[in-house]
């Protein structure tokens, strides 16, 4: 194994700081593409909102809840006990955000409603997909299983590419994923493309009357939920199945570091979203900040 010298610890670093500032810099213009939208909700809307996000900036792993017994059984019903064997589903008052994939500029963003994560604590493996409750509440059926096979499908398909080894995982290669899982979940849900877009509609629709979070955030948050509820959720965990996953240990141990950078990353795109909501003045009143 090649050491590691001087020079390349010293280019790391940069890339890491240029890819830490650029990142930042998303995020604030995010926050006021975010603003623009949320303004025009009733102030009292606007301050339930950012007392939410003061709230999880603080406890992140309070974002997420589980599933109360009715929505359990209406899940596993629609996606199948089996479907989910090792996954734990929870649910959260958030709609997540990132860059766009399918469009190539950093001023577009995509909404999205649910999240599929894998992570590794103290020797175990575990999947964890979360659903925002107002999607819960509002999705049809066919949107639901269509929603829970896309994301279970994606995770399948980014746990293959983890295990190749691919380190640069751009938004060429997003795009094909997501555009296979979204076939492969269209077949499996027998959805329509009407409805898919109806899906759509609903998503945007969501993300004008609700939090929004960076997906950054939204996955710490998942990660220390899981490490705040260990007791309880230690009985899904699973270990590693192959030398590939095996060799994947060392670097998903990382992960604390990572939840770190977001948790920080969010703060810094709280204090622009406060900013952005404040600055038209009396309208809204400096008693938000």
């Amino acid at each position: 194994m090649k050491n590691m010298t001087s020079s390349d610890e010293g280019e790391m670093l940069r890339n890491r700081k240029e890819f830490d500032t650029e990142y930042i810099a998303w995020v604030e213009n995010a926050a006021k593409e975010i603003a623009e939208t949320l303004k025009t909700l009733d102030i009292s809307k606007i301050s339930e909102i950012i007392e939410f996000h003061d709230k999880i900036a603080g406890l992140p792993a309070s974002m997420h809840q589980p599933l109360d017994s009715e929505e359990k059984q209406r899940v596993e019903e629609l996606i199948g006990k089996d479907r989910l064997k090792d996954t734990i589903v929870l649910k959260n008052q958030a709609l997540i955000f990132a860059p766009s994939i399918l469009v190539p500029s950093s001023t577009f963003l995509d909404y999205g409603t649910a999240m599929h994560r894998r992570f590794f604590l103290r020797g175990f493996w575990f999947s964890i997909l979360a659903l925002n409750d107002a999607y819960l509440k509002s999705a049809s059926e066919l949107m639901l299983k269509y929603i829970f096979e896309h994301e279970l499908t994606q995770g399948e398909l980014y746990k293959e590419l983890a295990e190749l080894q691919i380190g640069d995982i751009g938004s060429e290669i997003k795009g094909a994923v997501h555009e296979e899982a979204r076939i492969k979940a269209m077949r499996q849900s027998a959805i329509s493309e009407d409805e898919v877009e109806r899906e759509r509609q609903l998503i945007l629709n969501l993300a004008t009357e609700y939090p929004v979070v960076p997906a950054q955030f939204a996955s710490a948050s998942l990660f220390m939920y899981l490490e705040e509820n260990w007791e309880e959720l230690k009985q899904f965990g699973v270990t590693s199945q192959n030398e590939k996953e095996k060799k994947l240990e060392p670097e998903a141990k990382k992960i604390s570091d990572w939840a770190d950078f977001a948790r920080n990353l969010f703060v810094l795109f709280l204090n622009a979203f406060k900013k952005e909501m404040t600055m038209t003045g009396v309208e809204y009143g400096a008693g938000i900040v």
